[in-house]
C-alpha cells in the first residue's frame, strides 16, 4: 500500500487496527491454551505434591524426636539427601501503607534511621529543569525529539 494521502493513511490504520484485532486474538488462544495446560497440570501434579508434604512432616516429626542429635552438628548428610535445623530470624514488616509509616515515624523519632533504607536515584523530572551548562558539569545532556505514535482505533474497526 502506497499512502500518498490522508484518506490513505486512515486506511493504513483501519487495516493496522485489524491487525492488531487479529494478533490479539491469536494471543488470546495462546493464553487460554496455556492456561489450560497449567490446570492439567496442576491437577496432574497435587498428588505428587500431597505426597511431597506428607513425607517432608513425616520427616520433620522424625528429626523431631531426634533433635538431641543436631546439638552439634545441625545438618544430618544422609544417601540420598540431609536434613537439618537452623536458625532463622524474621522480623514481619505490615503490608498496610499507614502502618508502614507509622512504624517509619516511629523509628526516626527513636532515632534509628539505621534501620530505614533510602533508596537513591537521579530524579528525571528535576533533571529535566537543569540548565545545559548544569547538565554539562554533571555529563549529561537534554534531548528533545518529536516522537511519533500510531494509535489505531480498535474499536471502531470491530464495529465496522
Amino acid at each position: 500500500m502506497q499512502i500518498e494521502n490522508w484518506q490513505d493513511v486512515d486506511e493504513a490504520l483501519r487495516e493496522l487496527a485489524s491487525l492488531q484485532i487479529k494478533r490479539n486474538e491469536i494471543e488470546g488462544r495462546l493464553n487460554e491454551s496455556i492456561n489450560a495446560l497449567k490446570e492439567q497440570a496442576k491437577k496432574e501434579a497435587a498428588p505428587i505434591v500431597e505426597s511431597m508434604k506428607r513425607l517432608t512432616k513425616e520427616i520433620e516429626a522424625f528429626a523431631m524426636s531426634k533433635k538431641s542429635e543436631f546439638a552439634k552438628k545441625r545438618t544430618k548428610e544422609l544417601t540420598f539427601g540431609k536434613i537439618g535445623f537452623r536458625l532463622v530470624t524474621s522480623v514481619p514488616i505490615p503490608r498496610d501503607k499507614a502502618k508502614v509509616e507509622a512504624l517509619l515515624q516511629s523509628l526516626k523519632a527513636y532515632g534509628l534511621s539505621e534501620c530505614i533504607i533510602y533508596e537513591e536515584k537521579p530524579n528525571r523530572e528535576k533533571l529535566k529543569e537543569l540548565d545545559d551548562a548544569m547538565l554539562v558539569k554533571l555529563g549529561l545532556e537534554k534531548r528533545v525529539k518529536d516522537s511519533f505514535r500510531v494509535e489505531p482505533f480498535i474499536e471502531k474497526v470491530k464495529e465496522a
